[in-house]
């Protein structure tokens, strides 16, 4: 069937352009006669163009005047025959042209190679990734030898981090394997982890890979955030996230997001991390084509969330395909993914491994809610240990001077406040005419007070007969009181003790 359809569309391509040389060597080889209508007809149509405003007008009366010949029929029915059987759903039958990716996979088995091109979309066909993808994960690291999970992208590059003796032999072992079957990578990307950075200068150094082809991936291929699991023992908190995730991620892997800390960890689910793979895969997609591309990943979640995507497993089941330290896989796609899935789903690995996680994810939930209640606990306490203070009253002005009233009467508390009363009304209001006594009584036990502060000369000692004077008193600000009391000085006797002396008033000293 192919063969007569490609047949039909070289036919009419080859008719199509001995006719069109037949009458362009037609017309510059004749002569212009008046016989020769093919010759007329061209030039009517070279002058119409030179003409200026009548130029359309001419062309239309040209083409309607001239006669239909048996060649130009022929001409059209070429194009025609040509155009139909170069398109359309006969050129889908043919397979002459790029159409539609779900058709061609799906009813044909075809490849469209630019659907490759800019964002992946997942599930990928075999033969629609432009690269074939080796997935590795990383050798033992220090902290996965003591057991402790580790997810935070900050320390993801420290030492303690980095492979141990036997993460360097699962790397080499690794690469044994692909010289084994003569596959030598032309691009190695690997994360910033310390163990994934150990084990890209593995492949590089045994595997003789150029520098300029080990490409270091800063986002991407980070692992999956624990949020406030980070930190706890690895066997166990690994077992309730595959527990959690199979209750909960669904098809899709939006749900199932474990508990937020607040030390910066981030706490996400599936889809989290299927929105960073994409991202990956469509760079790869872009910047290579045809290449033999290793991805060196720091975690087992990751490669399998990746063959998941590829295959169009449902996400739920990723940890069915999760990869142990230093595990190797080659030629990752549709096909081996699922074959590989449908081995693992009902192995007794993988149930136990859930059947664990679920008692532990049951105990990671009683310890959570232990610590709400003491932390609750904690809280009411510092509450009831605070003192409690009393609540102010607002008021307005005049009722809070009937309030400080009351209270000087309560205690007793005459003396200026009393004074300032007599100089006030009983509801507050400032009296026009006040006591003038009350003012008086303001103003000398003012003065008063400030005829403290008087010059100071030291005491005569008359212990023994002599006279001891100050060599230089401190002369201090005194006057006489507003009523017209003589001014007061003070001085300190032998014993410390202020001494007053009033002075006469200078009219009587006059006198």
């Amino acid at each position: 069937m192919m063969t007569i359809f490609r047949l039909l569309q070289l036919l009419a391509s080859f008719a199509a352009l001995r006719i069109d040389a037949f009458s362009y060597r037609q017309i510059h080889t004749s002569k212009p006669t008046t016989t020769n209508f093919q010759y007329v007809r061209f030039e009517s149509r070279r002058m119409s163009h030179r003409s200026d405003s009548n130029s359309d007008e001419r062309e239309d009366t040209t083409r309607h005047d001239d006669s239909v010949s048996r060649r130009s029929l022929l001409h059209s029915a070429g194009l025609l025959f040509a155009g139909t059987v170069s398109s359309g759903p006969l050129a889908s039958l043919g397979r002459f042209t790029y159409t539609d990716p779900d058709v061609t996979n799906k009813k044909l088995g075809g490849v469209n190679a630019a659907n490759a091109m800019g964002l992946v979309q997942f599930p990928c066909q075999p033969g629609e990734l432009t690269n074939t993808y080796h997935m590795m994960r990383a050798g033992e690291s220090g902290l996965e030898a003591e057991g402790i999970l580790s997810t935070n992208p900050l320390f993801l590059t420290n030492r303690e981090d980095a492979l141990t003796d036997l993460g360097t032999m699962q790397v080499e072992e690794a690469c044994n394997a692909m010289m084994l079957k003569d596959i030598n990578p032309s691009v190695v990307k690997y994360s910033l982890a310390a163990k994934s950075i150990d084990s890209a200068n593995i492949v590089a150094t045994t595997m003789m890979v150029g520098r300029n082809r080990i490409v270091p991936e800063f986002t991407f291929m980070d692992p999956r955030g624990a949020g406030i699991w980070d930190g706890r023992p690895l066997a166990a908190t690994e077992a309730a996230i595959w527990a959690l995730d199979v209750a909960k991620a669904g098809d899709e892997g939006r749900d199932g997001r474990p508990p937020a800390h607040d030390d910066g960890t981030a706490n996400e689910t599936l889809f989290d991390q299927v929105i960073r793979l994409r991202q990956l895969m469509s760079v790869l997609e872009t910047q290579y084509s045809g290449d033999c591309i290793l991805l060196i990943f720091p975690d087992g979640t990751s490669p399998a969330l990746l063959s998941c995507l590829i295959a169009g497993i449902p996400l739920k089941d990723v940890h069915a395909l999760n990869f142990i330290p230093g595990e190797l896989r080659l030629e990752v796609d549709m096909v081996n993914a699922r074959q590989l899935l449908e081995e693992r789903i009902s192995s007794p690995f993988y149930t136990d491994a859930i059947s664990m996680g679920q008692e532990e994810l049951l105990k990671i939930h009683k310890e959570e809610e232990q610590l709400k209640l003491l932390a609750i606990e904690e809280s009411n306490k510092a509450l009831k240990s605070m003192p409690i203070m009393p609540q102010q009253i607002e008021s307005t002005p005049n009722e809070q001077k009937v309030m400080q009233r009351a209270r000087h009467r309560a205690t007793g508390n005459d003396g200026v406040t009393n004074l300032r009363h007599r100089a006030t009304g009983d509801d507050g209001v400032t009296n026009s005419n006040p006591d003038l006594f009350s003012a008086g009584a303001i103003g000398t036990m003012g003065f008063g007070a400030m005829g403290f502060m008087t010059t100071f000369r030291a005491p005569e000692d008359d212990s023994d007969g002599s006279e001891t004077k100050s060599e230089s008193p401190a002369p201090v600000l005194a006057y006489a009181g507003s009523t017209g009391a003589a001014p007061v000085r003070a001085y300190a006797n032998s014993t410390g003790a202020s001494v007053f002396e009033q002075q006469a008033p200078a009219s009587s000293l006059a006198t």
